[in-house]
């Protein structure tokens, strides 16, 4: 069995959005996610919620998958949430520096990046 691209879930108690992403995505893993995304933030006020990111089994991004997250970043920003955190690990010193510089491009300045 292969293991999911992602996850998403809303925790209404702790005012939290959480999502997982793992290994990299498909043009089609990304098409859902997009449409999961949407689903998810349609029913809340993003303003009230802290959207935490677990990264920890995230691959290194290739160029067209940079440019994919910096639209994810983007679409983070508008959803209005009150932080984003993204969690790695120690081992991830390079996937650190992509997300802090596709965070900074994406203009997400409510990030915080959590080495776990």
């Amino acid at each position: 069995m292969t293991q999911q691209a992602y996850s998403i879930k809303v925790n209404q108690a702790t005012k939290t959005m959480e999502m997982m992403v793992s290994g990299t995505f498909t043009p089609q893993d990304y098409e859902n996610f997009v449409k999961d995304y949407i689903a998810s933030t349609t029913s809340m006020n993003a303003a009230e919620y802290k959207l935490e990111v677990d990264c920890r089994q995230m691959a290194l991004l290739r160029q067209e998958e940079v440019e994919k997250l910096k639209a994810s970043f983007t679409r983070y920003k508008e959803s209005g949430f009150q932080q984003v955190i993204l969690i790695i690990t120690q081992a991830q010193l390079v996937n650190k520096m992509q997300l802090a510089r596709v965070a900074r491009e994406a203009g997400l300045g409510n990030v915080e990046i959590i080495v776990q």
